[in-house]
């Protein structure tokens, strides 16, 4: 009973913060988005690992995300290990242009959700916060995914509470700017398995997290 009248509380929590977000938009506030620099200059190194590609999206990918700015590259490590990286900002999410949860495209991409859990990460550079840290796979291939909203100074797993903090921010900031941050790697059972894969992705993400206030403000 009480996690129904939870769920009832948060859901109508959601629909009064989209109205509220409605009318903001209707009275012409304006974003105070600080200065920042296109993604298309993000380093080519983040610690050891190394740009190897840099993809675009296709069309239809493109018009269903519509971010202001993105960022699809493979990076390797030293030892070989690639880890697909995605970034999709979007400088306001007043007229209905926000996050695209990875969790949605899964299935329709042929991959099942097989474990998920949400992991505390963070530094000295970037704060603590949240992310998401799926296993996901199709067939015989298994991948593991970690994702999270970076918005604002906060790195965020939950949709719910990055949209909390949006009408929040919108009020008290005038900002409503923020990112979808996405690492995957390959679970290869030839090298360590799921155990490896997921040290050396948050390998990868802390070495990230310090570069991202420029793409992604704070």
């Amino acid at each position: 009973m009480r996690k129904h009248l939870s769920f009832i509380a948060m859901l109508a929590f959601l629909l009064v913060a989209a109205g509220f977000t409605t009318y903001l938009t209707r009275a012409s506030e304006v974003e105070r988005v600080p200065p920042r620099e296109p993604l298309s200059g993000f380093p080519e190194h983040v610690g050891p690992w190394r740009r190897a590609e840099v993809q675009s999206l296709d069309p239809r990918a493109l018009d269903l995300l519509n971010p202001d700015d993105y960022l699809s590259s493979t990076y390797t490590s030293e030892q070989g290990v690639p880890a697909f990286l995605f970034i999709a900002f979007y400088r306001s999410q007043r007229n209905g242009q926000t996050y695209h949860s990875p969790q949605n495209c899964l299935p329709g991409a042929g991959w099942a959700k097989l474990r998920h859990e949400r992991l505390s990460i963070g530094n000295e550079h970037a704060g603590q916060g949240e992310i998401n840290y799926y296993l996901i796979g199709k067939g015989g291939e298994r991948m593991l995914t970690l994702y999270w909203y970076q918005a604002r100074g906060r790195m965020v797993a939950s949709e719910y509470w990055g949209k909390v903090y949006t009408v929040q921010d919108a009020v008290t900031r005038h900002r409503t700017d923020g990112a979808l941050v996405r690492v995957l790697l390959p679970v290869q059972e030839s090298s360590g398995g799921e155990p490896q894969a997921l040290k050396d992705g948050l390998d990868f993400v802390q070495r990230l997290l310090p570069e991202l206030p420029r793409y992604i403000p704070d």
